[in-house]
């Protein structure tokens, strides 16, 4: 609520941002590089303090909570996905000794990451090289949504998660995307438009302001920024729009 915030003390980059999202609701926020999007996802990680204005997660101020707590509340899928030396279970439970052996195969079943694990060498035993450049950036990206289901986070926050994916992984990809949020409140920032329609609201940012809000239909038929965007994406068919 009223949020303001500057990196470097001087320009603002997000200037009195004040949304609000009902528990299981999805939200996407969309917009051109440097319009404050990912702001958001730093300030919700809790990775910068705002300057000011209120994050209130279930009626608690975000600044009350541990770092720690903050990342088991809110799951973070990154465009990139990162992985490190180890083997593909060490990955998936990032050093959190409180997940099972059993939970990390779960976590895998429940976003399809499980299909091409147990087709490798040593399935969940197998060595993890290069930050995973033996697998195809997809399979990595099921990996990281893997490694994020095994938490069991309230709330989830994908920052552009479908960018880098792959045609052969796409679709595990979306059905992936769909199960993870069934229930979860789910804040996306995302670049592709046709992967945030069905979303509850969709925040248009411009210059560290919202300057649109709505459905995907409600936004198209205001002819704004939001429709704009879209034509350019789609190369000005209005018919893939609809």
């Amino acid at each position: 609520k009223n949020v303001t915030f500057s990196y470097d003390g001087k320009r603002d980059v997000l200037k009195n941002v004040s949304f609000h999202v009902k528990q299981g609701q999805t939200v996407a926020f969309v917009g051109h590089t440097g319009s404050g999007k990912s702001t958001i996802m730093n300030l919700l990680m809790r990775f910068y303090n705002i300057k000011s204005g209120n994050i209130v997660i279930d009626g608690v101020d975000l600044e009350k909570f541990e770092e720690r707590e903050i990342r088991k509340k809110i799951g973070l899928v990154l465009q990139d996905a990162f992985l490190f030396a180890g083997n593909v279970k060490q990955n998936i439970r990032m050093y959190n000794e409180e997940i099972t052996d059993e939970e990390v195969k779960e976590a895998a079943q429940f976003v399809q990451a499980n299909t091409f694990i147990e087709k490798l060498p040593e399935q969940y035993e197998t060595e993890v090289v290069e930050r995973g450049a033996a697998f195809s950036s997809g399979q990595r990206q099921l990996i990281a949504f893997a490694r994020t289901i095994a938490t069991n986070p309230k709330v989830l926050v994908l920052d552009e998660a479908t960018a880098n994916i792959d045609t052969e992984t796409e679709d595990a990809i979306q059905t992936a995307l769909q199960q993870m949020r069934k229930g979860r409140t789910t804040i996306a920032i995302a670049h592709r438009l046709s992967t945030i329609q069905d979303a509850d609201q969709i925040f248009i940012m411009h210059d560290g302001e919202i300057v649109e809000r709505g459905t995907h239909q409600e936004l198209l038929s205001e002819q704004g920024l939001y429709y704009n965007m879209y034509l350019l994406q789609n190369k000005g068919n209005l018919q893939k729009a609809l």
